[in-house]
């Protein structure tokens, strides 16, 4: 009698274990389904449900589906809400840790998860007709803001600094901080300039310069038009942009596109 009472009782404990187990990893499919149905929500308690090392890849594949599965009825608010989550989680996991190298690599998905959000919030994408209001604006420029301190702390190279706060300054461009986004776009182009010489490719606005230093030319003259301070930088950057099309076969897709999405944030800073 005491053995039968003993497997009993293991058996329950280990239906309870069952029944307390993690969620099994969701699929892109899944993913999408709850999004189009309006239950990001769901989305969110099903990550965090999953084994604490697999919910920030949950949260990676919950952006990606977000943001390029198409379907109608986007609403920001809900990716703001997905997004925000899988940070607060990635910093929670950072600050639990002990070991220092994996709280570095906690922060660091922290960082690339805040980046991913100031750029997808950021109005310069061709094609992207998502409404967008002052709230996201303002909460892409914290979140541009808070990457590059964390790319600082981290001790990121320039690259990473230079979207940082080429992001950063988009969305002071959004809210009309002209004057900000010129000293923060002005910060861009620095860092631009070393990942230039550190790519071994020569700096000025020529084609040879390479994508992300035109680019990020175009950007600080994007501001200085808003500041009133005339269109030649933003001029040469578009020039350099066609004639490395027509010059480096290789490029002009990239360069086609810089000169999109430069065009589409010119546009959308201008009629704000």
């Amino acid at each position: 009698m005491k053995a039968l009472l003993l497997l009993t009782a293991l058996a329950a404990a280990a239906a309870n274990a069952a029944d307390e187990s993690p969620a099994p990893p969701l699929t892109a499919e899944e993913l999408a389904a709850m999004f189009e149905g309006g239950r990001v929500e769901q989305a969110v308690e099903t990550i965090m449900a999953m084994e604490g090392a697999e919910r920030l890849d949950g949260f990676d594949m919950a952006r990606e589906v977000w943001v390029f599965a198409p379907w109608e009825g986007k609403d920001l608010d809900d990716y703001l809400h997905l997004t925000d989550a899988g940070i607060e989680e990635a910093m929670r996991q950072a600050r639990e840790a002990t070991d220092s190298e994996e709280i570095g690599a906690l922060v660091d998905r922290a960082n690339v998860m805040a980046y991913n959000l100031a750029a997808d919030l950021a109005e310069c994408w061709p094609g992207d007709t998502l409404t967008r209001h002052q709230r996201h604006f303002e909460r892409g420029l914290a979140a541009a803001l808070q990457c590059g301190e964390w790319r600082l702390e981290l001790e990121k190279g320039p690259y990473p600094l230079y979207i940082a706060y080429w992001a950063a300054g988009m969305h002071q461009l959004s809210l009309g901080r002209d004057e900000q986004a010129l000293y923060t776009l002005n910060r861009a182009l620095n860092h631009a300039q070393q990942h230039t010489i550190d790519s071994g490719l020569p700096l000025g606005l020529a084609p040879q310069a390479g994508f992300d230093l035109i680019l990020a030319h175009g950007y600080l003259g994007i501001a200085q038009l808003e500041c009133g301070l005339g269109s030649q930088q933003y001029d040469l950057a578009i020039r350099a942009f066609e004639e490395g099309i027509a010059e480096l076969p290789d490029r002009a897709d990239d360069y086609a596109f810089g000169i999109s999405q430069l065009q589409t944030a010119r546009a959308a800073v201008s009629d704000r």
